[in-house]
């Protein structure tokens, strides 16, 4: 297991995603950016699931994701 799959690395990276959900929780996505939005937490709430099997790859993956979707849709809106 590298470092970026450690466990405490993910719960980090968790941690950090939950701030940045807040930042947009004002905004009312539509359409596309709905979907883009529920995705992003949907690979949030699969790295903790992943994360708690020890499955630490894949919660490391789906943290990531999440991350990058999250991150386009704050790009999008000024926030980044």
């Amino acid at each position: 297991m590298s470092n970026l799959e450690s466990p405490e690395k993910i719960a980090i990276d968790i941690a950090k995603l939950e701030r940045n959900l807040n930042q947009v929780a004002d905004i009312t996505f539509e359409n596309e950016e709905k979907e883009v939005y529920d995705r992003a937490v949907d690979y949030m709430n699969d790295s903790k699931y992943y994360l708690e099997k020890e499955d630490y790859r894949t919660a490391f993956g789906c943290i990531e994701y999440s991350h990058g979707l999250l991150d386009a849709l704050r790009m999008i809106h000024g926030l980044i």
